[in-house]
């Protein structure tokens, strides 16, 4: 063979592979998708997938798979996809259907893809992820939209790390724009800042770290760009998880120890549009313990939303333990005793720290709405929540051996009289320390909280606790108009024995009675009771001193009397 016949040979075996193979993530990445194609607008009834080569180069698809997470199908001819140009990707049997907007290529297995939310996954040929989605139907922010035949678009190419904030529901009026520019095509940025969410302690020495978006695979494998607190320092590997590398998982140098909270924080981490991490840079994390009965307690429900609202159920860690919320389930319960419906609070390990709140509920926009000063970070979405009838019902917390966390057996009765309606105000638990099941323990939000604190400390909260005396009173000044500050009277009660009858009557400062609060009941060696100040008809009294007579007599004759005085304010 002449030389430069050999010459020009070898030229072209050296430049084919150079223009057809991928060489960066998100080269080719996925613009549009239509994952519910039923009642359809104007695009065929099958669902599909839009690529885009993003590249100045053209790029070979062949054994290139796509994926929902659960089932994959490869591509098993040589495509080349131009560089800056369209696929559609759908069955094989839909690509005839598809052939009239835009390049098609049917698929054999095509991977279905889920109406509700699911994953969608485009990887090379060596198994390496070229581009990566967790969609959910909130991404269409029409609900007309997200029940069928319109399609989910990318915004701005050039941003393909973002999540929903880049995408919208299609505009076009055939439902979809497949195989050419999208209808809400438009410069979108990504200028935000990556932000540390929590971390997982998998065991005492591999920690898995989330953030809200993609990270820079090379800058999260820099064990220098991360530290835990307490001496456990850098770790000794850093690397990110695929497929949506919104995850770096740490294998530690040195291990971490049993009921102790750690601070992990990160440094010069950057998302995939180069935006390095800033404020948002730390989170708790640590080693999980069993959960046992009492150590997480109901200390908020919404049971009687507006009509156009959503329950809730806020939950606080009472104990000194890091509990795992994968452990922990809610349900109700039925007349005949019997648990309904179990609902698992989440999928994966989720750290719940000693003294924080978890706010589960269907609908955390709607509460974030209703509600301003709830903390979304403690919220839970839950794709259903147990029965909570208006009127009255039973809620249960239990672990996943079915051992009885918390229950309560709520009444509306338990809200104060004084509302005048029941209807978006939230029952508060008054203090943490007090059985569940005491009535006298859960009142009415606040109005000055907006009837509910859900995610956060109770509006109604109290630490205090009995005196030294038998029996004592606190506040001593207390002002029942619902303002959320010492809206109630305590009597809490210290007894040296068990067995007491007792009796609580309110009088008023010219010796009339107005109210019996305690009519001979058996009380236990402790506890406490709670005066709204209203009478006998549930009328508010008027300001001033009242006197309370508490009489207390056990069989063997042990009595004890006391009189205290409380003040009446406004």
């Amino acid at each position: 063979m002449p030389y430069f016949l050999r010459f020009f040979t070898c030229l072209i075996v050296s430049v084919i592979p150079l223009v057809l193979t991928a060489q960066n993530r998100y080269d080719v990445v996925i613009t549009e998708f239509l994952s519910d194609p039923t009642p359809a607008v104007g695009l065929p009834e099958s669902e599909f997938i839009e690529l885009k080569n993003r590249s100045d180069r053209d790029i070979n698809l062949h054994n290139w798979s796509i994926s929902n997470g659960n089932n994959s199908a490869a591509i098993k001819v040589d495509y080349i996809l131009k560089a800056d140009s369209f696929l559609i990707l759908c069955a094989s049997s839909a690509a005839a259907s598809f052939a009239a907007f835009g390049v098609t290529l049917g698929v054999s297995g095509f991977p279905a893809l889920s109406n509700d939310g699911g994953e969608i996954i485009l990887s090379t040929e060596t198994g390496n992820v070229m581009h990566a989605l967790q969609y959910d139907k909130t991404w269409f922010d029409n609900d007309i939209k997200a029940s069928g035949g319109w399609s989910l678009e990318m915004k701005d190419p050039s941003n393909p790390c973002s999540g929903i904030g880049n995408w919208a529901a299609s505009i076009s009026p055939d439902g979809g724009t497949p195989g050419k520019i999208n209808s809400v095509n438009s410069e979108n940025p990504d200028l935000d800042a990556p932000s540390l969410i929590r971390a997982i302690a998998l065991d005492s020495i591999n920690l898995v770290l989330l953030f809200d978006e993609a990270i820079d695979s090379v800058t999260a494998s820099d064990p220098a760009h991360f530290s835990i607190s307490d001496a456990v320092g850098s770790p000794e590997k850093a690397s990110s998880i695929s497929p949506f590398f919104d995850r770096v998982e740490l294998r530690l140098q040195h291990p971490l120890t049993d009921g102790k909270t750690y601070s992990v924080s990160v440094n010069q981490l950057s998302d995939c549009s180069g935006n390095e991490i800033g404020l948002k840079n730390e989170c708790r994390t640590g080693l999980a313990e069993k959960v046992k009965p009492g150590d997480i307690i109901f200390n908020e429900i919404l049971f009687n939303p507006p009509s156009y609202g959503y329950d809730y159920l806020e939950l606080y860690n009472r104990s000194s333990s890091i509990i795992n919320c994968s452990e922990l389930w809610v349900a109700s319960r039925e007349s005949t005793g019997n648990l309904k419906d179990p609902v698992r609070l989440v999928k994966e390990e989720r750290a719940f720290f000693p003294g924080d709140y978890l706010l589960l509920t269907e609908n955390p926009d709607w509460v974030a709405h209703h509600y301003p000063n709830t903390d979304e970070s403690v919220m839970i979405p839950m794709s259903s929540m147990p029965s909570l009838p208006d009127d009255m019902g039973e809620i249960v917390l239990l672990n996943t051996s079915t051992d009885i966390i918390d229950e309560l057996d709520y009444d509306h009765h338990w809200h104060s009289p004084l509302l005048s309606s029941e209807s978006g105000v939230a029952l508060e638990r008054i203090r943490t320390d007090l059985p569940t099941d005491l009535a006298s323990n859960w009142t009415s939000a606040a109005a000055a909280s907006g009837y509910g604190t859900p995610g956060y400390k109770n509006s109604e909260y109290s630490t205090d606790t009995a005196a030294a005396d038998f029996i004592s009173v606190e506040p001593k000044v207390f002002s029942p108009d619902m303002d959320g500050y010492q809206d109630f009277l305590f009597i809490h009660y210290h007894l040296p024995m068990a067995g007491f009858i007792g009796t609580i009557s309110i009088y008023d400062i010219y010796g009339r009675m107005v109210r019996k609060l305690v009519d001979n009941i058996l009380w236990g060696t402790e506890g406490s009771f709670r005066w709204d100040g209203l009478d006998e008809e549930q009328r508010l009294l008027s300001m001033g001193h009242y006197v309370l007579i508490i009489q207390l007599l056990q069989p063997n004759g042990t009595i004890i009397n006391q009189k205290l005085v409380t003040v009446l304010a406004r």
